[in-house]
């Protein structure tokens, strides 16, 4: 009988499949109940625009059609938007494929990958599937990263640097004297992968400016996504900024048609209307004071957040996380060194009052 375990080998036999957060659906249909609230994905509450939910409407009679494979009209408007040329863009499923392009383009079997822990556990499961590694470093212990540590453990294996700013799951940023710093010790042929999925919701006046900084870093690679300020989760669109040179290495790797025709449109669209993006990110700062406030009125710690969640110190994360699920209130427990924690998104006004309802309830 054909040992499938065996023929997969031990890195694929070794992987822990990434574990999303439970569906509200789902928790409704196990629990009995209505109107669950899911804030564990770091989703947009108040989903997309109502002009990209206009524009994939008026899509969906063209859906027989295959997607354009250079994805020319949202790569057109994105790159006029970020005043960069149109060379420099790629596109992906999500930043999840933007990142396998990188390890698939880049990355031989006997070299690593490298990054901050904890963060995207997807850094080191891709790098795994590839029979590569990943080399997690500790962040310090106030959350901050460890660049000295980052540094000392570069070496000529040391193929990508996986950096996430603001990083999940703790909210953290580090500045541009810090990125500046770091970068000059980087050697040239390491590529810095600057993952700033959650870009959008940044207030700090020093967050990086990576895209200016790219001039002088040709080996800083910039990862960005549609799945969450934009609110287009479901319909996975991530993309890369970065030298051109590279870009056309990753394309002879990208699967034609990658990145599906109504994300496309939907992106488009998004990118259009600034001022439902503005009200995205108000909301988020008017949720994240008043998560703040009723934390302190708890006597809980929490991470000052850059993101749209927050990590706060409930004292048994797991208990907390399990307790909640059974009120219909989805958060997310992350285990291993964060076991006294949980990481909650931020809703709506409604959804977030709820969550500190229960919160209390079943403190």
């Amino acid at each position: 009988m054909i040992d499938y375990a065996k023929l997969a080998g031990k890195e694929i036999q070794g992987l822990s499949p990434y574990v999303p957060g439970k569906p509200v659906k789902e928790l409704e249909r196990e629990l009995g109940i209505e109107k669950a609230v899911k804030l564990a994905s770091n989703e947009n509450p108040l989903g997309p625009s109502p002009k990209v939910i206009q524009a994939v409407a008026d899509f969906l009679p063209e859906m027989s059609r295959y997607p354009y494979g250079d994805v020319f009209y949202l790569r057109t408007k994105l790159a006029s938007k970020l005043g960069i040329n149109a060379d420099r863009l790629i596109f992906g499923t999500g930043s999840n494929e933007i990142i396998e392009l990188a390890m698939r383009t880049f990355l031989a079997r006997d070299e690593h990958v490298m990054s901050p822990s904890p963060s995207f556990s997807v850094y080191g499961i891709i790098a795994q599937a590839m029979r590569a590694s990943c080399r997690w470093i500790p962040v310090k212990s106030d959350f901050s990263f460890d660049f000295e540590a980052l540094t000392a453990n570069i070496n000529e294996k040391t193929r990508l640097i996986f950096l996430g700013n603001p990083n999940n799951p703790t909210g953290t940023y580090f500045n541009q004297e810090t990125l500046e710093a770091f970068m000059k010790k980087v050697p040239a042929e390491t590529i810095v992968v600057m993952d700033e999925a959650y870009c959008e919701y940044v207030d700090a006046p020093d967050f990086p400016d990576t895209m200016k900084m790219q001039k002088d870093y040709p080996n800083m690679m910039i990862m960005r996504t549609f799945s969450k300020a934009y609110g287009l989760a479901a319909l996975r669109v991530g993309y890369c900024i970065a030298d051109p040179a590279a870009i056309d290495m990753m394309n002879r790797v990208r699967q034609p048609f990658n990145t599906n025709m109504a994300a496309q449109v939907a992106a488009e669209a998004a990118l259009q209307d600034t001022d439902h993006l503005k009200k995205v990110i108000r909301e988020n700062r008017m949720g994240k004071a008043y998560l703040y406030g009723e934390f302190e009125k708890l006597g809980f710690e929490y991470l000052p957040t850059q993101a749209n969640f927050i990590l706060v110190k409930t004292g048994s994360g797991e208990k907390v996380f399990t307790d909640l699920l059974k009120k219909g209130v989805i958060v997310r427990y992350l285990g291993s060194g964060l076991k006294d924690y949980i990481r909650v998104s931020v809703g709506t006004e409604e959804e977030n009052k709820i969550f500190i309802e229960q919160l209390k309830a079943v403190l």
